[in-house]
């Protein structure tokens, strides 16, 4: 969330219901559940802000999403704890939202965050294309979310040449994706267009395919591991547990194309 000047008068709950189009009840079930800042206090008078308006903005935007409550709560924590929430989760309306810039370290940060990557381990992320080594020692993350993947697996006690097989398989199959779309659009879009002297209309079309692509595969991606981890669930004692967390951390809602938000269970 960009910051903005504060609001010349502080509000009451009350006036915050009114400005964000929320009840009350539904701004104190966010106090609750922790997902609202407090107010300041004066006396026994609650006082809201900005800042309360943008996160009420923020949390409407996610569940617009399709993000639990719960999920919510999960990641704005990530956010106030020093991660780019913007970067995580695409939550502004910029195009390239999705897109996350590329991560300098040195060798001594990279080991901070992956403490098991010696030489061989290093050589390995190279080769995934977790890594690249830039100037002196320094490295360059591509994706700090994928490195951030990474130490949480090996955190939660997978090894971490399982977790760079995992790296490995999706940079290959992404590579191959790549390559189909690369074809596809210089035969069928770009030549076309550049015989047709209509060249200058495609960075445009570029512009939006580019985070069009980005959300849909990770949309995609999460899918198909849900279902996966669904069936995973079938095979092993614990696997209600396993599938009720799968239900808390996944998509709990579904829109029309009026834009109306259901709750997926209401919705065949």
């Amino acid at each position: 969330m960009t910051a903005t000047a504060e609001t010349p008068e502080p509000m009451t709950i009350d006036d915050l219901a009114r400005r964000v189009e929320l009840p009350v009840r539904t701004i104190r079930e966010y106090h609750t559940m922790r997902l609202l800042p407090a107010p300041e206090r004066r006396g026994r008078l609650g006082l809201y802000g900005d800042r309360h308006v943008q996160r009420l903005q923020l949390i409407t935007r996610l569940q617009r999403r399709g993000y639990s409550l719960a999920g919510i709560r999960d990641l704005l924590g990530a956010w106030e704890s020093g991660t780019d929430l913007t970067t995580l989760l695409g939550a502004d309306e910029s195009p390239a939202a999705l897109d996350e810039p590329p991560l300098v370290l040195t060798r001594a940060e990279l080991l901070q965050r992956l403490p098991t990557l010696d030489s061989a381990a290093l050589s390995r992320a190279r080769q995934a294309g977790l890594v690249r080594r830039h100037d002196g020692d320094n490295f360059v993350v591509r994706s700090p979310a994928l490195l951030g993947l990474v130490a949480d697996m090996v955190s939660a006690g997978v090894p971490l040449d399982e977790a760079l097989d995992v790296i490995d398989v999706l940079t290959g199959d992404l590579d191959a994706l790549a390559r189909k779309l690369a074809d596809l659009i210089v035969e069928r879009i770009w030549q076309p267009f550049s015989a047709a002297d209509r060249a200058g209309e495609l960075p445009d079309m570029f512009r939006r395919g580019r985070p069009l692509m980005l959300q849909g595969t990770a949309t995609t991606l999460a899918d198909r591991l849900g279902v996966a981890l669904g069936e995973r669930a079938d095979t092993i004692g614990d696997g209600d547990r396993l599938r009720a967390v799968l239900d808390d951390i996944g998509v709990g809602a579904i829109t029309d194309s009026a834009g109306t938000i259901h709750r997926r269970g209401n919705v065949r």
